[in-house]
């Protein structure tokens, strides 16, 4: 097993706990974030960084835990946390019944993140909000990356805390499952929300103006393929003339995870899946 590492970042009265596996040169591959905020700990990491998460989060300070959706990145510690320190995890009906299962995963994500053990997560009686104490939060429906995912509102702070819902800028990749149109979708519902900050998954804290120069960003991507696939070109091509070249992460992934899959998606075409093991 890789070396990981795990960061804690205050930001105001929120505490984010980033943690990433690192490749054999000692650097990052990929961030993934919890967060704790008046009592709500949101998210539990990947389970190759579950013991040192545990050891750095204070769970003296956790009334509440829930998770955003079942993905093996983002429950990594749940697992002992309900079986060894016996804190209970809420989470929608389809989450907790896809956390029950043992699901298959494809190599490269077993070695960056590992294979969580399953775990009997709580139903949430009520998937509008969530209450600890301290604060109250909004749930909110946020499809795109996958259709159980939900993110979470602090209506007093004006804090949005949303995982996995981003298009990444840097690479403009997404997985040959997600859907972009419903991802732009999301991004408008956050941005009617009017936010102070935006925690996101990688750690980074974002404000309403960087969203909306988000929104307009994809926006027009989404607009230049359309022009593009309506002059004749095809996905492949599109990708070419907008991004140069294709991702590295294609060929990491089998291709699951690539530009050409975020040109389909934001032309509404079917995905192409070349591999038996689905997440």
């Amino acid at each position: 097993m890789l070396d990981v590492k795990v960061e804690r970042i205050q930001k105001n009265s929120a505490k984010i706990f980033r943690m990433s596996t690192l490749d054999p040169q000692n650097k990052p591959i990929l961030w993934v974030s919890s967060y704790l905020i008046d009592g709500l700990l949101i998210d539990f990491g990947h389970p190759h960084a579950k013991d040192e998460f545990l050891r750095v989060v204070n769970l003296d300070e956790v009334e509440k835990c829930v998770l955003s959706h079942h993905h093996e990145d983002h429950i990594g510690a749940c697992h002992d946390l309900i079986n060894k320190h016996d804190i209970p995890i809420f989470a929608t009906k389809e989450t907790a019944f896809l956390s029950r299962c043992r699901i298959n995963i494809p190599p490269e994500r077993m070695i960056t993140w590992g294979i969580p053990n399953p775990f009997e997560a709580k139903i949430l009686s009520n998937t509008k909000t969530i209450k600890t104490k301290k604060a109250k939060f909004k749930i909110i429906h946020s499809p795109g990356h996958c259709k159980n995912l939900i993110s979470f509102f602090h209506l007093e702070k004006k804090y949005l805390f949303s995982t996995d819902s981003f298009i990444s800028e840097d690479q403009n990749v997404i997985f040959n499952w997600e859907n972009a149109l419903k991802m732009l979708e999301t991004f408008q519902i956050f941005k009617s929300l009017n936010p102070k900050y935006i925690f996101l998954e990688n750690g980074r804290v974002i404000t309403v103006n960087e969203l909306d120069k988000l929104i307009n960003f994809w926006t027009k991507i989404k607009i230049k393929s359309q022009k593009l696939y309506k002059n004749g070109l095809n996905p492949r091509k599109i990708m070419k003339t907008i991004f140069g070249k294709e991702s590295w992460l294609k060929t990491a992934t089998g291709g699951d995870m690539s530009r050409e899959n975020l040109i389909r998606s934001l032309l509404g075409l079917p995905a192409v899946f070349k591999r038996k093991i689905r997440k």
